[in-house]
């Protein structure tokens, strides 16, 4: 399948000097990053990464295993990762974003493709999240609606939706049993610089969970907490933009005006 149906470019930018491929949380969808693209400096692109099943590919099955969904990514963005100079591209991506970018690093590291020149990761630590904390795809749809509550992220007028709910709870099953299928495998450190953020409130994902980044990037620029839960970023995105895009001029060594 071709790369551009796989992102969203919301204000292209041909003369970026980096792109950054942003991958959404369970439930989320490329239109979670809009505004991100606003909030960036001219010299970065953002692509909202597009998944199948939702937000134009409703008619598509969801992936609902994360390896299997990490080499769906990994070809169709092939090309486009291709075409970019050495330090070109980035990838951020939020809780199962993170998971699927952390498989997506490994499945170029082992094909000798060139990694980012960033790995943002945001609310997911590399052992992945305890089971306990996340919806059971096998639960009733009370019992399933019910945990996410408990974790936020989803409106309260969508749960409380039945129309909203037939949409989307598919989606949500789908996303939940992909993460499920998530195993830590241990390996060598990341090929890129790696940055971690989450909430300090997040009990999904802790910080001290966080913290363990450290141990899997051989250049690890920090963690970085900020005020709320596991969905920090929907409160303030600008401090996480701007979060990122400080450690994109680091890593990248530019501001837009070397290229």
């Amino acid at each position: 399948m071709p790369g551009p149906t796989w992102y969203l470019t919301y204000q292209p930018r041909p003369a970026a000097a980096v792109r950054l491929y942003c991958l959404p949380c369970a439930g989320g969808g490329a239109s979670m990053f809009r505004r991100w693209a606003t909030l960036l400096p001219d010299w970065v692109e953002l692509r909202a990464v597009r998944l199948p099943g939702r937000q134009g590919r409703h008619r598509e099955p969801s992936f609902t295993d994360c390896h299997q969904g990490a080499e769906a990514l990994a070809d169709a963005l092939a090309g486009p990762l291709a075409a970019e100079p050495p330090g070109g591209y980035a990838i951020f991506g939020h809780s199962m974003g993170a998971m699927l970018g952390y498989l997506l690093i490994r499945l170029r590291q082992r094909a000798g493709l060139p990694p980012p020149a960033l790995f943002a990761a945001a609310s997911w630590p590399v052992a992945g999240a305890a089971p306990g904390v996340m919806p059971d795809p096998a639960d009733t749809d009370e019992d399933f609606c019910a945990t996410l509550r408990t974790l936020g992220g989803v409106p309260p007028e969508m749960l409380d939706d039945p129309q909203m709910l037939r949409l989307t709870l598919p989606i949500l099953r789908a996303d939940f049993q992909l993460c499920r299928s998530y195993r830590y495998r241990p390996d060598g450190p990341l090929p890129c610089p790696v940055a971690a953020f989450g909430g300090i409130d997040d009990r999904v994902t802790p910080p001290e969970g966080l913290a363990e980044w450290k141990q899997h990037s051989a250049d690890f620029r920090g963690l970085r907490l900020f005020d709320g839960g596991h969905f920090f970023f929907q409160d303030r995105p600008e401090d996480l933009v701007t979060a990122v895009t400080t450690e994109l001029a680091a890593t990248t060594a530019t501001d837009g005006t070397n290229r």
